[in-house]
């Protein structure tokens, strides 16, 4: 293999491994992110409300 290919690996990996540590840490917090602002007591109101718009009789109902 020619040192140019090596080295052109060698930078690949260490920018997959960078973006696979990195990404995963940026999801993780997404995540976090998304769970608290489910779970947060002051939305709890406005969640029990979204629930029950399937079994609500609208008028125009054909």
């Amino acid at each position: 293999m020619n040192p140019r290919a090596v080295e052109a690996a060698s930078v690949y990996e260490s920018w997959r491994s960078f973006a696979g540590f990195w990404g995963l840490i940026f999801f993780g917090l997404i995540f976090l992110g998304v769970v608290a602002y489910v779970f947060w007591p002051s939305r709890r109101k406005q969640f029990e409300q979204d629930a029950q718009i399937p079994f609500r009789e609208d008028d125009d109902d054909v």
